[in-house]
């Protein structure tokens, strides 16, 4: 099922920023850029949506530029309170070549899935990074549930096979693991089972009950407890090969 994003950002109001999915993903993020020690001028999002990701990171982070793509060309970045640089972009088309080797890090993060062209994806990622740069990516391996369908999800991926992939696009894996499980695969179990309430309760909802909130603030809190050995959650760093550097 392909999903029109822009319709997505235009219904989505409440709970992206505050979803503990996302918050988890955005820990592990900021998590491995700070045991890195990196220390980024310029970053871009791919697949940027509110901004929720840079505000995240920014917070931990003292960052020069801040830049975002998305496809949809109403994302409500200005949520974040921070001046990114926003472009529309698919990432399924080539990025224009002005952009490559632009950034110090790039991020992408629950991106991939969405995009029929992931080839094309990897390409951009290899292409908008700086020689010497970091690539961190996020995706989802296993079953797709019925809401990750109706959220645009077109395919699950082996994490052996994504870093084979990125590796052959000149990029080199340098950390790549999987985590969430038990309470990641509990949380697309229920939402699979539960779909009607979940699309009206969170998914699409402009407040957020304090029922939902609640529940939240618990998961946010178990999702500290998950596996780093096993679980959907696939996290990937990878650095881009310096000039004339080994392939």
């Amino acid at each position: 099922m392909s999903r029109d994003y822009n319709e997505y950002w235009s219904s989505l109001t409440a709970s992206h920023n505050d979803h503990p999915g996302n918050r988890f993903r955005y820990s592990l993020i900021v998590e491995e850029l700070l045991s890195m020690g990196l220390h980024p001028d310029r970053v871009l999002d791919c697949g940027c949506g509110d901004g929720s990701l840079l505000s995240a990171i920014a917070r931990r982070f003292p960052l020069s530029e801040l830049h975002g793509m998305d496809i949809a060309g109403n994302v409500p970045i200005e949520r974040a309170g921070l001046p990114i640089q926003f472009r529309q972009q698919d990432l399924g088309m080539p990025v224009p070549e002005a952009l490559h080797s632009q950034f110090d890090l790039v991020l992408c993060s629950e991106v991939i899935e969405h995009v029929l062209d992931d080839d094309t994806v990897i390409r951009n990622l290899n292409a908008l990074t700086a020689p010497g740069g970091t690539v961190v990516m996020t995706t989802q391996s296993g079953k797709i549930y019925k809401t990750e369908q109706f959220l645009g999800h077109l395919r699950h991926y082996r994490i052996t096979e994504l870093c084979a992939r990125m590796e052959a696009s000149g990029l080199a894996v340098t950390k790549a693991y999987v985590t969430g499980w038990p309470w990641l695969n509990l949380q697309k179990i229920s939402a699979h089972y539960f779909q009607g309430a979940v699309q009206k309760n969170i998914v699409q909802a402009k407040v957020l009950s304090g029922k939902v909130r609640a529940l939240f603030a618990v998961l946010v809190h178990l999702y500290g407890f998950s596996s780093r050995r096993s679980g959907p959650q696939i996290v990937i760093v990878a650095a881009k090969r310096p000039k004339g550097g080994n392939r």
